[in-house]
This record gives C-alpha cells, structure tokens and sequence, in this order.
C-alpha cells in the first residue's frame, strides 16, 4: 500500500519553504461541477481557500507579488480566460477572506459566458488585477508570428479599456510559447508573464525569469492531500 502510494504521489519530493511564494492556477469555479478538468466544484474552492488562510498566507496579485519586499507566505491565485463564474462564484469566497486575485482575459474568446463590463469594473475597484491571455486565445506557437503579436498587444489594448488601468500581466493561452512570444511579450510592454509549469521557486528565481513565471494546476479532481501535496511540492502527481 505504501509503495502504491509513492509510486502515485509526489510524497518523495521536497516540501518548499513557506517563505517561497506561491502562484494558484484556476479557471472556473462552479457549484455543481462534478470534478472534471479545470473546472473546479465550489465547495472545493472553499476548502482550498479556506485552508490558504489558516495557513496564515497574505493572497496579492500577481503585479504586487513581483513587487514584493517579502515573499513569505504570499500566494498569488490566478484565473485564465475570464469567465464570469468568477465573479459570480469565486469572488465572494475571496472577498470573505479579504483575498485579492489576477484574472486573465482573452477579450474575444469565442463560446465562453466572459464576465462582463459592470463585473469587471466592480472587480477593479476591489482591488483585483486584470491581465491579458490573447486577443481570441490563440494557439501561439502554430499562430504566424505577425498575428501572434497582434494577438498579444490587442489584448493588453482590450484589457486596459475594459479596466482604466495598467495591464502589466500576461498568461500564455494553453501554456504553448517559444522564446519568440516571449520577445513580443517584452515588447509589448508586459513586466510579466504565467505559465503553466508546475514549478515551486524562490522569489529570486522568480525575478530572473519574470516573463515565464511558474504556477500551480488546481485541476477539479483536486482532492484535499492532493492539494497540500501540490501547494507544498508543486504538483500531487507522479
């Protein structure tokens, strides 16, 4: 049984320092969701951010994370694609645990329920940053590189006239990119940038590579030891 349950999971692997920050990936929270993919069961959100907080972690955006002095026990929750579930769902569990978050928007993103105007300015004036994830979430790495780049600054357009503010923040669409999208990121303006490596690193290896910042999948099947597996070593799963 033991060995089944090495063999499973990331037990083996180092425990991170608290004083290490933490980036949270997320993209839909959802009362009824059964546990599949990335869309994650309400309930479960709570729990996850329930026990964020008895662990006594300061929750900041993204910018502010890479602004930080100290890194102790920040936690940076994020969400791809901007769904309005997000504001419907997660943002009265954050809001209840004065926690802020980082959302990404793909302005034009087909087929989705996107969160609309009032929505996002009533999220603005609390306090939670707004980044951009593309322009339609493209598929960068397959997308011609002059559509790539328009792309990538439409989107940080959109977002900076949906919000009136600053859109300092980028996450890369299916986390696909090569090192010409991290050119266009840096030159587009963005002082950073998430990816979907699974990865637990210092805040200096954090700074030295801004524009591919690592985070941790919060996938619906998540289960809670699963989740403290994650946040503690950086992913559960062999």
């Amino acid at each position: 049984m033991l060995l089944a349950v090495l063999a499973r999971y990331n037990l083996w692997r180092w425990p991170k320092p608290a004083r290490w920050p933490r980036l949270l990936m997320y993209h839909r929270v959802l009362p009824d969701a059964l546990g599949e993919g990335t869309t994650m069961n309400l309930a479960r959100f709570v729990g996850q951010i329930d026990a964020l907080a008895r662990r006594g972690v300061r929750f900041v955006t993204v910018s502010e994370l890479m602004a930080a002095e100290d890194a102790a026990l920040l936690v940076a929750i994020t969400f791809d694609d901007g769904y309005a579930d997000n504001f419907q769902h997660a943002w009265p569990v954050l809001r209840a645990h004065r926690a802020t978050a980082t959302i990404y928007l793909a302005p034009e993103m087909p087929d989705i329920d996107r969160l609309t105007p009032a929505m996002i300015h009533e999220l603005v004036a609390a306090g939670v940053e707004f980044g951009a994830h593309t322009q339609h979430h493209v598929h960068l790495p397959s997308t011609d590189d002059a559509i790539a780049r328009q792309e990538i600054l439409a989107s940080k357009q959109a977002v900076e006239a949906l919000t009136g503010q600053p859109c300092r923040s980028f996450a890369y669409p299916y986390g696909k990119f090569d090192d010409r999208h991290v050119a266009m990121v840096a030159e587009a303006g963005f002082t950073s940038a998430v990816t979907t490596k699974k990865r637990i690193l210092p805040m200096s290896g954090l700074r030295r590579d801004p524009l591919r910042l690592p985070r941790l999948s919060m996938v619906g099947q998540m289960n809670r030891f699963e989740f403290w597996l994650t946040i503690t070593r950086g992913r559960y799963r062999v």
